[in-house]
């Protein structure tokens, strides 16, 4: 911190100026209190006599003044000087810095957070009353505990984070939130908050608008920021990238009632994996990703190995050279020696069903291959198909090749990639990593995305505030020095530059033009510019040079963009100054260019979701700001009135793509992109510039396909930028800890980004589901096939923070872009006016499709990843294994071939290599985990035991490519029975069954947390408030109704002289009994081994399954379930509504819901039922229980241990 620093006056003269500071030290009483600092300025006089005068900063005298007995620093002798008035310099005091403990940390130090999800629906809150979009709402607990000795009764903080959803409501009296701007969201205390208690714990239910079905939804680093001094402090155990610290794992991942996506489970993924991988191809020598356009191999083809690459007549690759000679180095790591295979280039002409000029023919034989082409792109991409044939893993000391001859041209001209480095920062050599990747599978745009709301990543000569505030986030609300931290980036600015110098920028455009990659920068605009705005605005504060300003200071629009952004995110486009900024912004990127030697040929403009989002049907009903963008500014207004035709309050993003269009062409760019949605309703006789592109993004369940015929009308060039297909940032598969957003789809995997057809969007009705995971029904529309400039993947990285994070979600699903963008599928179908397409349809030769993405996906998992990884050093997703347990044997499987399975029989103490099924023994939970071959790179883990639903058998036969759709799954033979209030959509076990198994109490995420602060409830309406929370924290214990776990660990003898005490050991044995001695009095009473593990089982028919009941004794209208007791008679406005007792509908529905599903008393007598405890991995287990009031016979049916706590779960959640 900065101390208090004092100039002792000397002959009237000082060396410096005082001004306040917000820093503090410690005073006798622990706080601290402002203090003054100085800023070191120069005294004017001789400089010989000031030796320490040097450049303008000298030390200066530092004195710390005593505040009760205690300062911050230790005063020390110094060297320093300063000049007095009569010129001499006097040896001064300075101080060793020692830190004041921030008053932030004194809180966010012993705090920690955990964020448990309640539920999507069915959570009986009026979503509509917090002006919730379409009225969708969540609800979650956030559970901070303290951690401090000592009470902490300030209220002067606020715990600041990053929100992807808007926070609409906190339901604690102590607490209200607030908004600040994007996803920067508040929470603090109220007027009533009396603070935390030593050791305790605080509990948060709240509320937020849409739903969270993936648990990267919730971004890091909480911070505690106080307004006494406005230090920051992050939580620790939410500084992290393993969501788990502070993010109970989610138990769900349904979306809404309407949700039909089937969760991922192990033995779902086995029946995937097994459909995915019959007939995998053994012999891939002749398979290239991508796969050329024509492949011949004769007859006596031999093969031949070969142990390293030259490349003869190398200087007709021209500018290409250096990067063909560096990949080849590269890839086969060799050094040149005369034991090398010959590549020998050619310019020559090609046959006419190939020609063009990245077409290429390339014969193959042991004596050497030659490669022929018209242009040196042709030579290039006829080597880096050489290199796609090395089997780089291969342990022996040549790599194998094979006799063959190629003929190869591209699909589309434009085969991209999209890189957003503004949301978060992607490192020069990651962009170039990623280069290497794209030259070698034949990818040849880099679509650059340089600016965003939440960063700006290239130096601007003469615009210094865009990269000294623009690429810098932390929390400064005055903006002055960086922009507001967003994406769970924390309170602090990054310590290495977050930006691309002039001279990273140029070695970039270099390397790239080596490798036959274009790259064309995006910089946002006008909406997503808010980087931009604020580094100029923070220009005008710091300058007062309004040049390059970028808002309206006298507009009051009042509006709300998808990311949540104020006016601030949209560059006003009546502003002359924003017009001087794009030309300032063009020329110093045209320079960059010209010093690498290249012409900026493409400038990708952006253009998208310039509005405001509160003008939306959604929110119609709700009193909110429905003000057109710039509507309020009187630049606009007066622009408007100066010429009538023009509508830039309706219409900004298509009156500034005009205006940039017109600098651009003047600049002598020749293209100018943009996202679709930024050019709506313009043609392309309108601009100026020789060419405009537009990037296609509607998904094709939300009408996609009429949005791409109207734009095939615009004469705008097309690329497929499909966000249900093409998006990176979405996860591979169905599950809560995939990462990613999912507004678009819930899975992108490797298969269905394969079984893309770009030219035929229609088609792909038939071979994937919607957002929900329903059939499509699309009918291709009467009009020409729209003509297809080319197609990209897009990784998005709002969620992804991390390099590790940006290569999982890139690789390897880039290289499935490649493959479609430069050959086309020979199940392609063309684009046919009025023909249907739905899941039910045959069109799509499907055998064709799976017997194509079999052998692209063996030569993915075979050669491909491991050279990306022991190559390149790319470090991609290994997917998860697949599993089932059938009678104690252990059976796996994995997505991608060549890929390493390992399991463990103790929770991941001990692994063990799966070579073929295994016997594990009966009852046994399992964990598994996929590995790369060498084993450097690990999926995440996955657990299976064999209660879960054997009948899930959810692949389409005809196409195993598809998607998994509930009426496939968990039908017929499945016995487990849900509460009414769970959708019987639900079509298997509730999600993660398998993955968080009830013995293991980390990892059970739907009782509620043990309280630090035990606290019996005895009002009724204070129960029914419990009752009703959606995720329950509701304990019983004999006659005891508490809020908190605590309560029953009071030792409390158990009924009828069962020794034993109310427990919560690790919640496994929550009630008053003791399971093992219910075990004891099964054998005692002579049931033979086999009858007693069936009735611990819950599975026997024999009389005995109850004798352990009939020693406890329960109040007359209970309901049992996991041990706990509810008293329907007893509680009056929780269970016992109107006084009806056992006959109360929660206690009705209670008996509905579990009656068949365990042991029940079949006398007809009002005593206790049987606890069929479940013997399950080595312990016991109480299962659920019913009162049986109606004294009908019910038998004993299916109930398991992982079936009875998920129940549980869905019976807390329900209430």
């Amino acid at each position: 911190p900065d101390l208090t620093v004092v100039i002792p006056e000397a002959g009237g003269q000082t060396c410096g100026e005082i001004r306040q500071s917000t820093a503090g030290h410690v005073n006798g009483d622990g706080t601290c209190n402002a203090i003054q600092s100085v800023e070191r300025q120069c005294c004017p006089g001789p400089a010989d006599l000031c030796v320490f005068c040097k450049g303008g900063i000298p030390d200066l005298t530092v004195v710390i003044p005593e505040a009760g007995g205690q300062t911050c620093g230790e005063i020390k002798q110094s060297s320093a000087s300063f000049i007095t008035g009569d010129e001499t310099c006097y040896i001064i005091q300075s101080v060793e810095r020692k830190c004041c403990m921030h008053m932030a940390s004194n809180l966010a130090d012993d705090l920690s957070l955990r964020i448990q999800m309640a539920s999507n629906f069915d959570h009986g809150i009026d979503c509509a009353s917090h002006n919730a979009d379409w009225s969708l709402c969540y609800s979650q607990l956030f559970m901070f505990e303290y951690a401090g000795n000592e009470a902490y009764t300030d209220n002067n903080f606020a715990i600041y984070f990053s929100s992807i959803h808007r926070l609409l409501h906190v339901d604690h009296p102590d607490f209200e939130h607030g908004h600040v701007v994007g996803d920067l969201t508040y929470i603090k205390p109220t007027a009533s908050f009396k603070g935390f208690e030593p050791s305790s714990e605080i509990i948060l239910p709240v509320v937020f608008e849409y739903w969270s079905v993936q648990e990267s939804d919730k971004m890091p680093r909480f911070f505690v920021v106080d307004s006494r001094d406005d230090s920051t402090a992050v939580i620790p155990n939410t500084d992290t990238e393993d969501l788990h610290d502070f993010v109970i794992p989610y138990t769900s991942s349904m979306k809404t009632e309407g949700d039909n996506n089937v969760p991922m489970t192990a033995e779902n993924r086995y029946t995937r994996n097994e459909k995915l991988s019959e007939g995998f191809e053994t012999d891939t020598s002749t398979r290239i990703i991508p796969t050329p356009f024509r492949v011949e191999v004769g007859e006596t083809a031999q093969s031949f190995g070969i142990v390293g690459v030259s490349l003869i007549n190398a200087d007709l690759l021209g500018k290409l050279q250096s990067g063909a000679e560096e990949l080849v180095s590269t890839i086969t790591m060799k050094t040149a020696s005369d034991r090398d295979h010959v590549l020998i280039l050619t310019i020559g002409t090609l046959p006419n069903d190939i020609a063009g000029t990245e077409s290429y023919t390339m014969e193959i034989t042991a004596e050497g291959t030659t490669i022929t082409a018209s242009h040196e792109e042709g030579l290039f991409y006829g080597v880096m198909s050489f290199l796609g044939l090395l089997d780089t893993s291969s342990s022996r000391s040549t790599m194998p090749v094979k006799e063959m001859t190629i003929y190869d041209k591209p699909r589309f001209d434009y085969r991209g990639h999209q890189i957003d480095s503004a949301r978060n920062f992607r490192t020069k050599e990651s962009v170039m990593q990623t280069i290497d990747t794209m030259a070698l599978y034949k990818l040849n745009n880099l679509h650059f995305g340089l600016s965003n709301d939440e960063g700006w990543r290239l130096e601007i000569p003469g615009m210094e505030e865009l990269t000294t505030v623009g690429s810098r986030r932390c929390f400064d609300l005055s903006e002055e020095t960086c922009i507001l931290t967003q994406l769970g980036s924390g309170p602090d600015a990054s310590d290495e530059p977050q930006f691309y110098s002039v001279a990273d920028f140029v070695e970039i455009l270099k390397y790239a033009a080596a490798r036959n990659v274009k790259v064309a920068p995006e910089f946002n605009m006008p909406g997503h510019a808010r980087a931009a705005v604020v580094s100029m605005e923070a220009r005008a504060k710091k300058k007062r040079d309004n040049s390059y300003r970028l808002m309206d200071p006298d507009d009051e629009t009042e509006l709300l963009t998808v990311q949540f952004y104020d006016r601030s995110s949209i560059i006003n486009p009546c502003l002359d100054s924003s017009v001087r900024f794009v030309v300032k912004l063009v020329d110093e990127v045209v320079k960059m260019y010209a010093e690498a030697q290249l012409g900026l040929d493409v400038w990708q403009f952006g253009g998208d979701e310039a509005k405001n989002i509160l003008l939306g049907a959604g929110y119609s009903a709700y009193d909110l700001p429905k003000e057109l963008p710039f509507s309020k500014s009187p630049a606009c207004i007066q622009k408007m009135q100066e010429d009538p035709t023009i509508s830039i309050d309706t219409d900004a993003a298509n009156y500034w793509a005009l205006k940039v269009n017109q600098i651009l062409a003047q600049k002598g760019i020749r293209e100018m992109m943009a996202w679709e949605d930024g050019l709506n309703g313009m043609m392309k006789e309108e601009f100026e510039i020789a060419e405009v592109t537009v990037n296609f993004w509607s998904t094709l369940f939300w009408g996609g396909t009429d949005v791409l015929v109207e734009a095939s009308k615009t004469g705008f060039g097309v690329i497929m930028a499909n966000p249900d297909y093409l998006y990176f940032d979405f996860p591979y598969e169905v599950h809560p800890e995939e990462r990613g957003y999912y507004w678009g789809t819930r899975e992108n995997s490797v298969a269905k980004v394969f079984s893309f057809a770009p030219e035929n969007l229609p088609q792909n009705a038939e071979t994937s589901v919607d957002r929900d995971g329903n059939a499509m029904n699309i009918t291709t529309p009467v009009w020409p096939a729209p003509v297809i400039k080319g197609m990209q993947g897009q990784t998005w990285s709002a969620t992804v923070r991390t390099e590790a994070q940006h290569q999982e979600m890139t690789y390897p699903r880039v290289l499935a872009v490649a493959e479609r963008a430069w050959h086309r599928g020979s199940w392609e179908l063309d684009w046919t006016p009025t023909q249907n397409y739905h899941g039910t349809t045959n069109h799509v030769p499907k055998d064709q499709l799976a017997t194509d993405f079999k052998g692209f996906n063996t030569v993915l998992g075979c050669r491909e990843v491991r050279k990306i990884w022991q190559r390149l050093g790319i470090a991609y997703r290994v997917p998860p294994p697949g599993a089932m347990i059938e009678g104690g044997i252990l059976i796996a499987n994995t997505e991608l071939p060549c890929t390493r399975i390992q399991y463990s029989l103790d929770r991941g103490v001990n692994w063990s290599e799966y070579f073929a099924p295994v016997d594990v023994g009966v009852g046994k939970y399992v964990s598994l985990k996929s590995l790369s071959a060498d084993g450097g790179l690990e999926s995440r883990v996955v657990n299976v035991d064999q209660t879960e639903c054997l009948s899930c058998q959810g692949v389409c036969e005809s196409n195993p490519l598809m998607p998994f759709s509930s009426p496939q799954v968990c039908g017929a033979g499945s016995t487990l029975q849900f509460p009414p209030t769970v959708p019987s959509k639900q079509p298997t076990l509730p999600p993660l069954a398998s993955e968080f198994p009830p013995t293991v109490p980390s990892k059970q995420p739907t009782l509620p947390p043990l309280a630090s602060v035990a606290n019996t409830v005895s009002d009724s309406n204070e129960i029914n408030s419990l009752f009703k929370n959606p995720v329950g924290n509701e304990f019983f214990c004999g006659d005891t109704f508490s809020s908190v776990a605590e309560t029953c660990l009071v030792s409390k003898p158990c009924p009828n002289g069962l020794s034993g005490v109310c427990t919560d050991d690790n919640r496994q044995n929550q009630g008053c009994f003791k399971v093992s001695q219910c075990a004891a009095e099964y054998e005692a009473a002579g049931a033979t081994s086999t009858e007693a593990y069936n009735t611990q089982q819950g599975t026997s028919s024999d009389e005995r399954c109850r004798i352990c009941g009939e020693e406890q004794v329960h109040s007359e209208n209970t309901v049992f379930f996991e041990g706990e007791e509810f008293l329907c008679r007893e509680f009056d406005g929780v269970f016992n509504e109107g006084g009806k007792g056992a006959d109360s509908p929660s206690c009705t529905l209670a008996r509905e819901l579990y009656t068949d599903t365990c042991c029940i008393k079949s006398d007809g007598s009002n005593a206790a039922p049987a606890p069929s405890p479940t013997i399950f991995d080595g312990g016991e287990y109480p299962t659920l229980w019913i009162m049986n009031t109606s004294g009908a016979v019910t038998k004993c049916s299916l109930t398991v241990a992982l079936a009875c706590a998920m129940m549980t779960s869905f019976f807390r959640m329900w209430f």
